[in-house]
Parts: structure tokens; sequence; C-alpha cells
């Protein structure tokens, strides 16, 4: 597999990381007070999955993105869909556009692998990011227990 084109600004890189690298940010951001295994995600180690991360210049993994091929019944003639989940950033290098980063690393990679949409339950807090991005929400708002009111936000990369 080839690395997305690496980004490099203030000491920050994009590239692919491992599951395992993703656990931290999981955990300590999107799943505080719940155990690992609820931070886990079945598809984490299939073959079509590949997982983004933004480290520091030491190597420290401050932001990632889980990118995973799966379906959803909202686009049910898409070929290639992929869905994002567990897209978390470090609180201390929020608002520095390090999951612009990692969308945009992301859309080039699944573009490369003929992609047709990327979709995800996107916490209605992070709509504004999103739709900055170019995606687009369908309405209906939902509720994620225990995290919260969430709307499904897709891009779509052809004509679907």
């Amino acid at each position: 597999m080839q690395n997305p084109q690496n980004s490099t600004s203030e000491n920050f890189k994009v590239g692919f990381i491992s599951a395992t690298d993703t656990m931290d940010l999981r955990m300590r951001i999107l799943r505080p007070l719940h155990p690992r295994e609820a931070c886990e995600y079945a598809e984490d180690n299939l073959p079509a999955t590949f997982h983004l991360g933004v480290t520091d210049s030491e190597g420290k993994v401050i932001s990632n993105g889980t990118f995973m091929q799966q379906g959803h019944s909202h686009f049910p003639n898409v070929k290639l869909p992929y869905r994002l989940r567990g897209m978390a950033t470090d609180p201390a290098f929020q608002g520095q556009g390090l999951g612009r980063k990692i969308i945009l690393a992301a859309e080039e990679e699944l573009k490369k692998r003929g992609c047709d949409l990327l979709w995800f339950n996107a916490r209605v807090s992070a709509e504004v990011f999103y739709s900055k991005l170019g995606y687009t929400a369908i309405p209906e708002i939902f509720d994620i227990h225990p995290i919260g009111p969430h709307k499904v936000m897709f891009k779509s990369f052809k004509s679907v």
C-alpha cells in the first residue's frame, strides 16, 4: 500500500497508522470511561480498512480516523462505499486543521481505491466542520447512546 501524499506543516505529518495507534484517542476523546473493547471496531483489521493519523514531531498520534468499506441503507446503489469512524483530535491540538488534513488525505486514498462515497455518523456538534469540507447532512437527528445526537453525513466521489 502506498502512503497517501504526506503533508507536513508545523511539524505535523499525516500517514497510515495501525488500529492499535488509534486506541488512545478513541478511548480518551470519543469514549472516555468506557472499556477498550468499546473502542475496538470489528472492521479494524480487515484488508480494506485503513487508519490515518497525524503525528507530531515526536511521532505521537494527535489526530486520527478509521476508514472501512461499509454500506448504508441511505445509499443502496453505491458500488464501493466507505465509512469514517473514530475521528478524533487531541484537545491540545484542536483548531489547527489536523482533522481537515486527515479527511483530505483519506479522500485522495479513497478515490485511488475507486470509492463512490464516504459516509459517517457525525456528532451534531461536528456538522459545521464536515459541511465546510463539502459533506452533506441527512436532516434526521438520531441518538447514539451514550454519546449523543448524530446525523448521517456523506460526500459522493462519483455520480450515484
